[in-house]
């Protein structure tokens, strides 16, 4: 099967925010994933959304307000809100499914996911790879100074309007109201959790907290010398996504 890619712009908030779109080539009505990045986006899974769109599943990867040149400035809660606005988009393609439409994210791109999934229903199943599953690690005692200028150096020429108070603000009102291991109870659709065993950023023991919350049916996979962005374990990664997905959509 041959594949169709297009650069899209998708309206959010009073201003646009870019995206590619993976589509099968032949005419018909497929199944579709929206892919949450993680922050500040520098893995963006193009290789995962090829591979999907080869296999029949359509595939949209997008920049949150404010990141990578998409209008807005950036701030954690625009995540969840450009997630939303990236559904509408990808629901309202005339080859999508509207019923079989599906959530994939990385790293903090849980962050959206989960707030999405646990009051969105219709979103119809979820794999979230290398999840930050609890915020409070980054926020506890000494830990949110110690991060917030990782946070800052790693924005750079990436993300718009991002200061060192947005960050301590943002932060602790995730932990607050968008911690995934607390929202992750309230989704009822499959979730597929993949974690790296040399994952330093989101360690397997605190994921598996998280998928422990997490309700039926869930699927639990642990690749063995991957790091946080699965750097040389892609092909491993990418065949994990699309088996769940497959079976979920």
């Amino acid at each position: 099967m041959s594949v169709v890619l297009e650069n899209v712009s998708i309206p959010s908030g009073g201003v646009s925010l870019l995206g590619r779109v993976y589509r099968p080539a032949p005419e018909g009505k497929y199944p579709a994933t929206v892919v949450c990045l993680g922050y500040p986006g520098d893995t963006k899974n193009r290789d995962l959304a090829e591979e999907l769109a080869l296999n029949g599943i359509v595939a949209l990867v997008f920049y949150y307000r404010g990141a990578w040149g998409s209008g807005g400035s950036f701030r954690f809660s625009v995540m969840e809100e450009s997630t939303r606005d990236a559904l509408t988009y990808i629901r309202g393609l005339p080859y999508v499914d509207t019923a079989r439409v599906g959530l994939v994210s990385h790293s903090m791109g849980a962050v959206p996911l989960t707030k999405v999934m646990a009051t969105d229903p219709t979103v119809k199943a979820g794999a979230l790879m290398a999840p930050v599953a609890d915020i409070s690690l980054w926020t506890q005692g000494d830990a949110l100074e110690t991060v917030i200028p990782h946070f800052l150096s790693s924005a750079k020429g990436k993300l718009e309007g991002l200061t060192a108070d947005q960050l301590r603000a943002d932060l602790k009102e995730m932990e607050r109201i968008g911690n995934p291991v607390d929202l992750v109870k309230d989704v009822h659709a499959p979730l597929l959790i993949v974690v790296g065993s040399r994952d330093e950023v989101s360690p397997p023991d605190v994921v598996k907290a998280f998928y422990d919350a997490a309700n039926e049916p869930k699927r639990w996979v642990r690749i063995e010398g991957a790091d946080h962005a699965f750097s040389e374990h892609r092909v491993p990664l990418v065949n994990s996504v699309l088996d769940w997905l497959r079976v979920a959509l």
